[in-house]
């Protein structure tokens, strides 16, 4: 009996230890993304528009069955000529009740105007669109992802000190690796909610099997990963550098909240350009259910279509939003674990 009991006892700490942990990051995440949804609408939104096939206008939309049926009786008699394009005119009268392609959408010119837009047209609902499976997808990936760094870059350094220089970039790879490929599906539920294409969670997922089969549901993740896992290895490794020498300056001594805020916030900042080309990608994959090329195709033909900037579509509002997130984010964490007595 005597031997059992030491043995529990650290099993019971890890448990509480990583039960703490997950609160923090749970927390941190709830806050991030209520504060940066609207800009990742931003984002998807100026993103899905370097698309060639969705700037090409139909010179006669065909109109779906929900809109017949919404508009046919009120204006039979106005569309006895030119049903279509009559019919379009009174959807955009009636504030888009029925369903127009996202071809028809206005052109948007940065992230000032995306959000004016959306909220002109959607309200408070289009800019917290996908807010719903951000949450769902935020706490899981965030507690995962952050738990998982916390654990092997300590464990790495201790295991292996001569690489301990390198344990941020490689535990930060490997925390990213495993929690972008559990939480694959709900991104891209995430990001065509944030387009506008469909509402339902529910309705896309089963949409997307039936329409491309399961493989679909992680359609995108090639070029997550080959965003996320460079935008981990620079963020992790920027940010414990920066951390480092911010505890040497002396405004910065004794006030870890602040040493973290700032650090994350530059951190994101250098990640988040270096990536950018990759979010382009994954949007574009996302958004568009029909698109079989691989990440390089499509940067290839970014290129070729539309010119190198458009590798850099979205940049201001992925950096409005990812700097201010990743700020909150840490700071919110590390507060956490002080709170909780975690170190």
């Amino acid at each position: 009996m005597a031997t059992a009991e030491p043995s529990s006892q650290p099993s019971e700490s890890t448990l509480g230890l990583s039960l703490k942990k997950s609160l923090a990051a749970s927390t941190g995440a709830m806050i991030t993304s209520l504060f940066v949804t609207p800009l990742d609408v931003a984002k998807v939104r100026l993103q899905s528009q370097s698309n060639p096939k969705q700037h090409r206008p139909s010179p006669s939309p065909t109109l779906s069955i929900a809109c017949r049926r919404s508009c046919g009786n009120a204006t039979r008699n106005m569309m006895s000529s030119r049903p279509h394009t009559l019919c379009v005119a009174c959807v955009r009268s009636l504030s888009m009740q029925c369903s127009i392609p996202s071809a028809s959408r206005r052109h948007l010119h940065g992230t000032t105007d995306a959000l004016r837009y959306v909220f002109r047209t959607e309200g408070l609902r289009g800019l917290f669109a996908g807010l719903p499976p951000t949450l769902m997808l935020a706490i899981p990936s965030t507690v995962l992802y952050y738990t998982s760094y916390d654990h092997l870059v300590h464990e790495g350094a201790r295991l292996f000190p001569e690489l301990a220089p390198l344990m941020p970039l490689l535990a930060g790879s490997s925390a990213r690796i495993v929690a972008a490929t559990v939480v694959s599906p709900l991104e891209l539920v995430r990001t065509r909610m944030q387009n506008g294409v469909e509402k339902n969670m529910v309705s896309i997922l089963r949409k997307a099997v039936q329409d491309n089969g399961v493989r679909s549901l992680t359609r995108g993740l090639q070029a997550t990963l080959a965003r996320d896992v460079p935008f981990s290895a620079i963020y992790w490794t920027c940010y414990e550098q920066l951390k480092a020498r911010l505890m040497e300056r002396p405004e910065f001594d004794q006030r870890p909240v602040h040493q973290a805020f700032c650090a994350g916030a530059a951190a994101g900042m250098l990640a988040a350009t270096v990536t950018t080309p990759f979010d382009v990608v994954k949007t574009l994959q996302q958004v568009d259910v029909s698109m079989q090329l691989s990440t390089s195709q499509v940067l290839r033909r970014l290129v070729a279509t539309q010119g190198v900037a458009a590798l850099m579509t979205g940049l201001t509002p992925r950096i409005a939003k990812i700097v201010p997130s990743c700020a909150i984010m840490i700071s919110t964490y590390e507060v956490g674990k002080m709170y909780l007595g975690v170190a």
